[in-house]
Formats: structure tokens, sequence, C-alpha cells
């Protein structure tokens, strides 16, 4: 044999080195193919969403209410005394409706039934407006 005992444990030597080394490099090809964005069947889309941001001042604000300070939240005298001019305004706003509606109604000198449903619908509201309005000018 033309090659010794000493060129086959060099060589043995390098063919466990080339081994090791292609095997590294087959393990590390193959988890760089899996874990490639492309071969992978689950793609990943990122959405950027920008939504609006809403400043809070918690102590000051135009159009704060503190109830602290109103005087009508307190006070149940002035809180009767306000529903009853809501009341009243009521009654008020809910006649002149209704005295727009006949004069309406009545100019050309036929009241069609869609013109009677709304007038009584006007005289069912009036109602309920003055009843509302009693329970403030009627004593107990």
């Amino acid at each position: 044999m033309p090659f010794g005992p000493v060129f086959k444990e060099v060589f043995m030597r390098i063919n466990k080195r080339f081994a090791l080394l292609a095997f590294s490099f087959l393990m590390f090809f193959g988890m760089v193919a899996f874990t490639a964005p492309e071969a992978s069947a689950q793609t990943r889309v990122t959405w950027v969403v920008y939504r609006p941001v809403f400043v809070r001042r918690p102590f000051y604000n135009r159009w704060y209410y503190d109830s602290f300070y109103d005087p009508y939240y307190y006070d149940p005298y002035l809180r009767a005394q306000r529903d009853r001019y809501y009341a009243e305004s009521r009654v008020a706003r809910e006649r002149r409706d209704m005295a727009e509606h006949k004069e309406k109604y009545y100019a050309d000198g036929y009241i069609s039934p869609k013109e009677r449903e709304q007038m009584i619908d006007d005289q069912r509201q009036l109602a309920n407006a003055v009843r509302d309005l009693q329970r403030y000018t009627t004593r107990y």
C-alpha cells in the first residue's frame, strides 16, 4: 500500500472535520430556509393606524359643569322654579305650534286626514304639557 497508516489517520481527521463542517452548513442553511419570510405560509402584514389623541385637562374646561357651583342642584326651591319655567315655556310653545297649524290647515277650508291626525297629535302634546305644568301650579 503506497499510503501508510499515517495517511489514513490524517485522512480520517480531515474527513471528520469535513463531515462536521458539511453537517453544520446543512443545519444552518436549513434553519435559514425555514425562517425565511418568503418560505413561510403565514405572512405577516403590518398596518399602521393613526388614531386621534384626545388631550383632556381634568381641572379646567370652558364647558365644564360642576354641580358644586350650581345653585339649582342643591336648592329644591330653585330647581322647582326652574322646572316650572320650563313647563310654562313648553305649554306656550305647544300652543303656538297648534295655532300655526290651525291657521295653515284652515286656510284652504278643507282638512285632510293627515292634517286632522297632526291636529290631534298637537292637542295630545298640549294636554301633556298642561298636565305637567299643573304639577307646579296646584297646591298639595
